[in-house]
């Protein structure tokens, strides 16, 4: 009866003489090893805003947004508050630098307002129709990809030159009956550029 509890009291007096195993957090700022999944984080320079992120953000932390308007624009959400650091957005990102996972993981706060960053991208619009193709920027990431072979296509050479219209030239598509051979040399969305090719 007395063993066991000798054992008890061996085991207590080493733990109180051995050293702590918990960190001094806050106080000492916690080092996290290295690839460590923490805060997502956009490079504004690499990052296109073509969207793939949001497709595969299984908390729906990441979301897209289009607007119409004066100057279309595209905007790409995080909320920090939902996230749950899978790096789904990482790992399918375009341009594989867009978004990367930084070491940040202590974003404690007060509001779910400051939770939350949008990036906004200038959207391209098909200049016959109006149908949303993508960011100027995505088009002429695709342009430099593409190298010498982007010449088969004028409108990703116009993207790239930031010669193409903001606005659609000949209005929406259900007013537009007439089929121009100067239609080629507009970025066009695949349901215009079907009907072109069909039609001439």
């Amino acid at each position: 009866m007395k063993l066991p509890k000798l054992r008890e009291l061996k085991e207590a007096v080493t733990a109180v003489l051995s050293p702590r195993f918990t960190t001094r957090f806050p106080a000492t700022p916690c080092v996290v090893p290295e690839r460590y999944r923490g805060k997502p984080e956009f490079d504004s320079e690499a990052c296109v805003g073509c969207g793939a992120c949001v497709n595969v953000c299984p908390t729906s932390a990441l979301t897209l947004v289009d607007f119409d308007g004066d100057q279309p624009t595209r905007q790409i959400t995080l909320r920090y508050d939902t996230c749950i650091f899978c790096g789904n957005c990482h790992d399918n990102c375009t341009t594989q630098d867009g978004i990367r996972l930084s070491g940040q993981w202590d974003m404690a706060g007060l509001s779910r307002e400051t939770m939350a960053e949008t990036h906004e991208y200038e959207l391209q619009r098909c200049e016959r129709c109006g149908t949303t193709i993508g960011t100027k920027k995505h088009l002429t990431w695709l342009c430099d990809r593409l190298g010498p072979l982007a010449y088969a296509n004028p409108s990703l050479l116009l993207a790239k030159t930031g010669e193409l219209a903001a606005e659609p030239v000949d209005g929406l598509a259900a007013q537009v009956t007439e089929v121009r051979t100067g239609d080629f040399m507009r970025l066009l969305c695949p349901k215009c550029k079907y009907e072109l090719n069909v039609r001439l």
